[in-house]
């Protein structure tokens, strides 16, 4: 109950997590209904005893890597999906998916094996879908709303897109939290403008990030940050003894 009325103090669409959940799981976005909030709430709630309403931004899903207070790479991220035959029903076309070389178990390749679970579902019947439906040929069909690599997006370099303004909001960001090492997430519209043409922002900032995004992206240029990261830790001249 509490839940509904703070989603509906923000008057437009929101977003439901756990607090302190991971890999996108128990997240429900774009929720507008009192039987989604209590869905989402469900959802959040199995995985953290405190949920968090937020609002919703709209935009692409960017994740910029902030390491020893500079930059080092940035992606943009995309939710899985699959595109119908004609033939095929959605559950079939994700087991085929699945068979993809660059696809394996948690973090073992550059990708993750898609997972079917209620919040896959969940986006299936919100388009009126389910995994026994067969798109058309060509249809592109959303899995997810978010696009952590965990649970089977993907991910494209976009470091060189970045615009200086957005590169010092992230590098600003770690600073104010403290963090040597932090993978920072964005909703807007375009990386390659500033915050004072669109509406978004940060949602959250990642004190454990995963890497194989940077290293392995699916399309743009690979950007070796475990050297930045190690360099960090050992600058030159340094020994490499650690005090204790």
């Amino acid at each position: 109950d509490e839940a509904v009325a703070i989603a509906r103090s923000f008057q437009s669409s929101v977003a439901v997590k756990p607090l302190d959940g991971n890999q996108g799981r128990g997240i429900s976005l774009n929720i507008h209904s009192e039987p989604e909030i209590r869905e989402a709430f469900r959802l959040a709630n199995k995985i953290s005893k405190t949920v968090v309403i937020e609002e919703f931004f709209t935009g692409r899903d960017y994740r910029v890597l902030v390491v020893n207070g500079k930059m080092v790479a940035a992606s943009e991220r995309i939710p899985p999906s699959v595109i119908g035959d004609g033939v095929k029903d959605i559950n079939e076309l994700i087991q085929i998916e699945n068979k993809n070389p660059k696809r394996g178990l948690s973090h073992e390749k550059p990708m993750t094996r898609i997972h079917l679970d209620e919040a896959l579902e969940n986006v299936l019947r919100k388009n009126s879908l389910a995994l026994s439906t067969v798109p058309a040929k060509g249809v592109k069909i959303p899995l997810r709303e978010t696009a952590n690599l965990s649970t089977g997006g993907s991910a494209g370099d976009v470091t060189d897109l970045v615009h200086p303004y957005i590169r010092a909001v992230c590098e600003r960001a770690a600073r104010i939290v403290g963090l040597d090492i932090c993978g920072i997430d964005l909703i807007i519209p375009d990386i390659t403008q500033t915050l004072a043409t669109q509406k978004g922002g940060i949602i959250e900032i990642n004190a454990g990030p995963g890497i194989r995004m940077h290293h392995y992206p699916t399309s743009g240029q690979a950007r070796p940050v475990g050297n930045a990261i190690v360099d960090m830790m050992f600058p030159n001249g340094s020994s490499g003894r650690i005090p204790i």
